[in-house]
């Protein structure tokens, strides 16, 4: 009896408690048109799930390189999205924004959510916003980490940087006939033959290289091959940003020229705190305490 008892207390205590450890797991997920994702959820506190940018990458990158500070605050979930990282997805994979959005919402309903908090980072913005867009009414609040929201001022942006690291002028990128695309593709393909790619997430090399290094070849980037495919992705979200009333919390680099430190002044967020961080693209990596007390004094406000 007597060690029924203990047994009963210590459930409770765990259930009251929400111990870390009842709260990491890793699993593989199905959505309802039958993609395995994988899911890794972790830490304590209020659900959010991060939305890793690429796009077509995955969320290592985030929780291995200091993001997973925020583990002591918030039970993170990591999804990698359709056809990305870890997760199923080949070239015939629907990857639509709509059907992106739809397996967050499954995997919300699964967890048995009833609102969670959004973080996207990157290119995850776009999908932030049109998930936060169409569910008002689940979502706690969000916390953007220098997301674009806008891949054509991205583009932009991106071409201008480049050229002014490169020393070269635009016009050599900007010919007759070519695509902002493809001149985005071509200012990325001269930074990397001349080892300058950091420079535009970073001010130090290093810290690129310990990025690079979480990338894994072998992943799965049907997603990011395939989502140019599908032109909604590249519709502006910051006209979508005024009709988002929930609190946000906006992160951006002053050196963080892939999306532009001036991205976020064009967002029209009704309820935002913006944090300008003297950081590149991945603020959590470069200054992940900072990064942290700023998520506390939010997530503090929100109770």
């Amino acid at each position: 009896m007597k060690n029924y008892l203990f047994a009963f207390f210590m459930f409770l205590f765990i259930v009251a408690s929400g111990s870390v450890q009842a709260q990491n797991r890793n699993f593989y997920f199905t959505t309802s048109d039958s993609v395995q994702l994988y899911v890794r959820v972790a830490g304590q506190g209020k659900p959010c799930v991060f939305i890793h940018g690429g796009p077509g990458s995955w969320p290592k990158y985030y929780y291995a390189l200091g993001g997973n500070v925020t583990e002591q605050d918030m039970t993170m979930i990591y999804v990698d999205q359709r056809g990305s990282g870890r997760s199923g997805g080949d070239s015939s994979t629907n990857y639509s924004l709509a059907r992106v959005v739809k397996d967050l919402e499954e995997l919300r309903a699964y967890l048995g959510y009833e609102k969670w908090i959004l973080m996207p980072h990157s290119f995850g913005g776009t999908i932030a916003t049109e998930y936060i867009y169409s569910h008002p009414n689940r979502v706690l609040a969000t916390i953007y980490v220098n997301t674009t929201l806008n891949l054509d001022y991205a583009k932009s942006n991106g071409i201008t940087q480049a050229a002014r690291i490169l020393n070269a002028p635009e016009s050599e990128f900007l010919k007759p006939g070519v695509s902002k695309t493809q001149a985005f593709g071509a200012v990325w393909g001269k930074l990397n033959e001349k080892d300058l790619a950091y420079k535009m997430m970073y001010r130090d090399k290093t810290q690129f290289q310990e990025m690079a290094a979480v990338m894994d070849t072998t992943l799965n980037w049907h997603f990011g091959s395939n989502v140019w495919n599908y032109p909604e992705y590249e519709q502006d979200f910051t006209l979508k940003t005024a009709a988002i009333n929930v609190p946000a919390l906006v992160f951006t680099g002053k050196y963080d020229y892939s999306i532009g430190p001036e991205h976020y002044k064009s967002f029209q967020f009704p309820k935002a705190t913006y944090r300008v961080m003297n950081t590149g693209h991945c603020p959590y990596q470069e200054q992940p305490e900072a990064f942290r007390k700023h998520i506390r004094k939010f997530l503090a406000k929100l109770d």
